[in-house]
């Protein structure tokens, strides 16, 4: 069993999984919004049109802007099939940018 706090800590390799949420605004279209709030360095604000998310990506994360209406497979076979932490590490699904 991995000590999850005191891997993290001392870990490079931190990995994380984030789905936001899409909102049709009429005038506005599709607008993404991130529902994880505010908190001491997190500041997400709602001002349609600009998208203004909780947190800036860091070096080596990405974004897939397009809006997908279903979980990718990939995520959904990981998330059922791996039941902790220590075994989505060595098995985390990847989507290299293009």
């Amino acid at each position: 069993m991995v000590d999850l706090k005191n891997y993290l800590q001392e870990s490079q390799y931190v990995y994380c999984l984030h789905g936001l949420n899409a909102i049709y605004l009429k005038g506005h279209g599709w607008y993404r919004v991130d529902s994880r709030g505010n908190k001491d360095g997190v500041n997400a604000e709602f001002i349609p049109p600009v998208e203004k998310l909780a947190l800036e990506l860091q070096e080596n994360e990405y974004d897939l802007n397009e809006l997908l209406v279903e979980p990718l497979p990939e995520i959904i076979h990981a998330l059922q099939t791996h039941t902790c932490y220590e075994e989505m590490i060595h098995n985390f699904p990847d989507s290299k940018k293009n």
